[in-house]
């Protein structure tokens, strides 16, 4: 008895104890609750974790079913295969929406070979076509390439203001000119030779046999004298070369008048006029071989 009364006076001498205690006691059980939540969230996260897992599992095998056709074998020949059929239709997209084609994707210069194989008419007309065929028919390399196979690789170094099918068109015009120039002789044609001089006090005219004739009236003179012959010449034309400027054209060449003896060298020299080219200018002489100069002499 004597030591509850000590104990009951003590614990009514200490008035905070018992709040104190009362505190601890809902910080314990405070304590328990959240340890107790805490190992059971772990086994809950599993459950939850390995469902999610599953279910991801699911879905990963059932997209896959939807666009590679696998049926979720990543080893199988599927997905190479539709890899394949995506990279082409990715080309096909590509091409489409650039407006490529083969004749764009080809190196410049594979292309000016292919069309160096075309003459003059067929790269004209495959200008005709589409745009396309236009703009590589009218590339300046592939008219440099077509003039040096139809004319001479001379002048290679030569850059024409207007560009290479402008100085090929005009050179090809020269070139005619100058081939009217011999049917004319071959016809033996006076009035047609009148209208192919110039009419100018400076044209000049030097036959085979070596007499120099200035003047247009002069010149015609002479021609009417070469053409008094009884026989008609026959001749060949060759190594023709011509140079072309803005009114001003020379044509040089060999002409053949017996092919067992020596050839003529010409010149003809042309000024652009009124729209047409005239001649102003023409000289042949002899290239001597084994002393026939006076059967030469003849002949021209």
């Amino acid at each position: 008895m004597e030591i509850a009364s000590n104990l009951i006076t003590v614990l009514s001498s200490q008035q905070f104890i018992v709040p104190t205690i009362v505190t601890a006691l809902c910080l314990f059980f405070a304590l328990f609750a959240a340890v107790r939540s805490i190992l059971k969230t772990p086994k809950s996260d599993e459950k939850n974790g390995g469902d999610f897992a599953t279910s991801e599992g699911k879905k990963e095998e059932k997209d896959c079913n939807c666009v590679c056709s696998c049926n979720g074998n990543v080893g199988g020949g599927g997905v190479t295969e539709m890899v394949e059929k995506v990279n082409s239709a990715a080309v096909v997209a590509a091409e489409r929406q650039t407006g490529a084609s083969m004749m764009e994707q080809l190196v410049p210069e594979i292309t000016t070979h292919a069309l160096s194989y075309l003459d003059y008419p067929s790269l004209c007309r495959l200008s005709m076509t589409n745009s396309l065929m236009r703009k590589a028919a009218n590339d300046d390399n592939a008219w440099k390439a077509l003039y040096h196979k139809d004319f001479t690789l001379e002048q290679d170094s030569v850059t024409p203001a207007n560009g290479w099918k402008a100085y090929y068109a005009a050179t090809r015009a020269i070139v005619t000119v100058n081939a009217e120039f011999f049917s004319i002789i071959r016809e033996r044609s006076l009035s047609a030779m009148s209208r192919f001089w110039l009419n100018a006090d400076y044209v000049k005219c030097v036959h085979a046999s070596g007499e120099i004739f200035s003047g247009y009236n002069a010149v015609v003179q002479s021609w009417q004298l070469a053409f008094n012959w009884e026989q008609g010449v026959n001749f060949q034309v060759r190594d023709v070369r011509a140079r072309v400027l803005t009114d001003m054209a020379w044509v040089t060449m060999k002409t053949f008048v017996d092919m067992d003896s020596g050839p003529f060298n010409v010149t003809n020299v042309f000024e652009f006029l009124n729209g047409r080219w005239y001649m102003v200018h023409h000289h042949s002489s002899l290239m001597l071989i084994d002393g026939e100069v006076e059967q030469q002499i003849v002949h021209a």
